[in-house]
C-alpha cells in the first residue's frame, strides 16, 4: 500500500491518505464494489491467518494442530499478498481515473480544464484536503 502512495504521490503530487476519503465519496458504484472485493478478501485473507494462529496455540495440547496451523498460515499469507496487490492497484486506478473529477468538484480546476491531473492540481488537493496541519 505504501507503494501505491508512493506512486500517486510521484505521479501527482498529491498524499493519497488526505485524497482517499474524499475520493471514495464520489466514486461511481461499480468502482466502490470491486474495491469492496478487493477489501473483502483480505479481510478473508486476515481471518485465515487467525485461524493459523489459534491452531498454533492448540498444538500446545494436540501436535497435529501443528500441521494445520502452518498449512493455514502459508495459504493466508499467500492470499493475503495477492488481495492487497489486487487492492492496491484498484485504488491507484481509482486515482488515475476519478482525481481530475474530484479536483474539479473541490474548485481547483474548471468543469472544461482537458489533461492529466497536473502535480500543481495534486499539490493544492494535498494543502486544502489537509486543512494546513
Amino acid at each position: 500500500m505504501q507503494a501505491t502512495a508512493d506512486r500517486v504521490e510521484a505521479a501527482y503530487g498529491v498524499d493519497l491518505a488526505v485524497l482517499w476519503p474524499r475520493l471514495w465519496l464520489i466514486l461511481p458504484e461499480p468502482a466502490v464494489q470491486e474495491i469492496r472485493a478487493g477489501r473483502d478478501s483480505f479481510s478473508a485473507a486476515a481471518r485465515l491467518a487467525s485461524w493459523a494462529v489459534g491452531c498454533a496455540l492448540l498444538a500446545c495440547w494436540w501436535w497435529p494442530a501443528a500441521l494445520i496451523a502452518i498449512g493455514c498460515g502459508a495459504v493466508a499469507r499467500s492470499r493475503a499478498r495477492t488481495a492487497l496487490d489486487a487492492l492496491a492497484s484498484l485504488i491507484e486506478a481509482a486515482v488515475d481515473v476519478h482525481g481530475r473529477e474530484l479536483a474539479t468538484r473541490v474548485g481547483l480546476i474548471g468543469p472544461d480544464a482537458r489533461g492529466l491531473l497536473g502535480r500543481e492540481t495534486g499539490d493544492g488537493m494535498s494543502e486544502v484536503f489537509r486543512k494546513a496541519d
